[in-house]
């Protein structure tokens, strides 16, 4: 996105989760960690389309440090595409490397935004996200 973006690979239930992490030049006190997750892998969806990006742009420029990743299969991701359910469960480990506390938002677009509902389901319910964003189509 940005000359600033660190790329990561940090471990998930299947294998390592390719991360894009971007930060805000000056962190505001309200912000904290954005996490986003993208369209469908089968059509071609990953954390680098427009909209996942305009996504990351718009949180980073409000003071919040923001976290893209791929899904299973896709980029440098290991695993394979589950329909949802994987993807919910690397969404929960991406949550917790990246985010284990503060000010958590959570944005996803079309399917990223059904496993973004998934993973707030199963396992984030215990921690509800400050900010909840679903883009469709």
């Amino acid at each position: 996105m940005n000359a600033h973006t660190e790329s990561l690979l940090v471990p998930g239930p299947v294998g390592k989760i390719e991360l894009a992490v971007d930060r805000p030049a000056q962190p505001r006190a309200q912000g904290g960690v954005a996490v986003i997750s993208h369209p469908h892998p089968l059509f071609g969806g990953t954390m680098h389309n427009k909209v996942v990006q305009s996504l990351a742009r718009a949180f980073v420029q409000a003071g919040w440090v923001t976290v893209r990743y791929n899904f299973r299969g896709v980029g440098q991701t290991e695993g394979v595409h589950d329909h949802g359910v994987g993807e919910a469960q690397d969404l929960l480990a991406v949550v917790a490397s990246q985010a284990p506390t503060g000010p958590l938002a959570l944005a996803g677009f079309s399917f990223g935004a059904f496993v973004t509902c998934q993973g707030v389901a199963l396992g984030l319910a215990q921690r509800s996200p400050e900010k909840l964003l679903l883009v469709g189509t």
